[in-house]
């Protein structure tokens, strides 16, 4: 049921009674009866148009959206974008993407393979040349799309 179409009847029930509540107690203490009408009539409007909201406990019927935006969207189309970014911009692909990748390959290798860092002889080996020079080396360029995703299985 909307609450704005529904309940009318309760609604201007209680207006009414507010107003002349109003009016009553204005009167008892000394207005006179055409002032405590005239004041009690928007006292009873406000009552009115508050009965009528709508309140949090009601429920919306309301349709899903088409799309649900979650944090990992956000995530992966920010990511998306610095990689684009970083694919025509060498100088991104070293201050952005590179040291990320990097803390990610090293966390990692600590993990998996307990290599402290990139700078250990068998970093080379277990990550593959072409990996280790991408997180090694700030002249490598970012590859295709394809090709990081496979060097990035690696980890």
């Amino acid at each position: 049921m909307n609450p704005l179409v529904g309940g009318l009847g309760r609604a201007v029930a209680l207006a009414a009674a507010v107003a002349a509540g109003t009016a009553f107690v204005l009167t008892r203490v000394g207005a006179p009866w055409l002032w405590a009408v005239a004041l009690a009539l928007p006292v009873g409007g406000l009552t009115l148009l508050v009965a009528r909201l709508p309140r949090a406990t009601d429920v919306v019927w309301a349709q899903q959206p088409a799309t649900l935006s979650t944090a990992t969207s956000v995530q992966a189309s920010t990511l998306a974008s610095r990689l684009a970014e970083a694919a025509v911009d060498q100088d991104r692909f070293v201050t952005r993407v590179q040291p990320r990748l990097r803390r990610l390959a090293e966390a990692r290798l600590r993990q998996v393979h307990g290599i402290p860092d990139l700078r250990h002889p068998k970093a080379r080996d277990v990550l593959g040349a072409d990996l280790h020079r991408l997180l090694t080396d700030p002249t490598a360029p970012l590859p295709e799309p394809s090709k990081l995703a496979d060097l990035l299985e690696n980890l």
